[in-house]
């Protein structure tokens, strides 16, 4: 998570690992921890204590929860939600394995299990901890895999023939109400990048969940209207290892998703993406494996 900026200043801030192991017969498991006081089971995370980094608190908060130090993390991503009194709440997460320690029964932890991962998604209380660790599982399995939220900007009125400023065409109201939607929905995924078109558009639907999970937005002119698909497929190699919001226009997105259907990609939407629209890709050694469509929330 390179280049980060640190999340607004009203949010709370927490940083945990997701950790791993391999058994003797290669089968991973991940560490999944059991709090009394909540009588759930989540993953070790935590707030950040004065003068700490992201990644210090994510290290102390596993060592404080299980007694395990670890080793070898690597960056998950970010994820941002409300918590049950109204607050919004950023954790920057990491995959890492055990180093050495034990597990002692402590006031916040009574007890810790090693689970697969199909154990983990139906044990895991919350939606967020399944998001982390269905990401972390395919890292774990593969160092290369990697994630592409492809967001078709939201609603932004109609297009003018003779308006040569077309560019610095605003969002309309619906287009801002889908916007704080997609914010929303997309902040439930660890997220380590985010990335646009530089048009007024594209830029004002993404900002809202960059500025909330403390992530530059970047600049793309891969995204921008009228780009090759095979500018994408460039932009897209070089973001393995990434888990990355990227979002661009119709005409762009049509044509790098009737490319990887005309791949033989397994594809499971249409080739036309509605505005406010996501085609969630997962990729591997940076070419998509994958992909599915996800109607605009609004």
């Amino acid at each position: 998570m390179t280049n980060q900026e640190p999340p607004p200043e009203e949010s709370i801030w927490a940083a945990g690992c997701v950790v791993a192991r391999w058994t003797d017969d290669r089968k991973a498991k991940y560490l999944i921890i059991h709090r009394p006081r909540y009588d759930d089971w989540s993953l070790p995370k935590g707030k950040l204590d004065r003068g700490e980094t992201f990644l210090e608190a994510a290290r102390r908060e596993v060592e404080e929860e299980t007694g395990f130090t670890v080793k070898g993390p690597r960056p998950i991503g970010s994820v941002g939600y409300l918590t049950q009194a109204g607050n919004p709440k950023v954790v920057r997460w990491w995959l890492a394995t055990v180093k050495n320690g034990s597990f002692t029964p402590n006031n916040e932890v009574d007890r810790v299990k090693w689970v697969s991962y199909r154990k983990a998604i139906k044990k895991l209380s919350y939606r967020n901890d399944r998001e982390v660790i269905d990401r972390a599982n395919d890292m774990f399995h593969d160092r290369s895999a990697g994630m592409i939220y492809l967001v078709r900007h939201t609603s932004a009125g109609n297009r003018s023939d003779t308006d040569s400023n077309d560019w610095t065409r605003p969002l309309d109201k619906r287009g801002r109400r889908q916007t704080r939607a997609l914010r929303d929905l997309l902040m439930a995924h660890p997220i380590t990048r985010i990335g646009s078109s530089n048009y007024t558009r594209c830029v004002e639907t993404v900002k809202p969940l960059a500025k909330r999970l403390g992530i530059p937005l970047e600049m793309e002119t891969a995204l921008v209207e009228g780009a090759h698909p095979h500018r994408i497929v460039t932009l897209i190699h070089g973001l393995q290892e990434e888990s990355a919001v990227l979002c661009s226009h119709g005409d762009v997105i049509g044509d790098f998703v009737g490319h990887l259907f005309a791949e033989g990609v397994p594809m499971d939407g249409p080739q036309s993406s509605e505005k406010g629209s996501v085609w969630e890709l997962r990729t591997v050694s940076g070419r998509v494996v994958s992909g599915r469509y996800v109607t605009p929330p609004l």
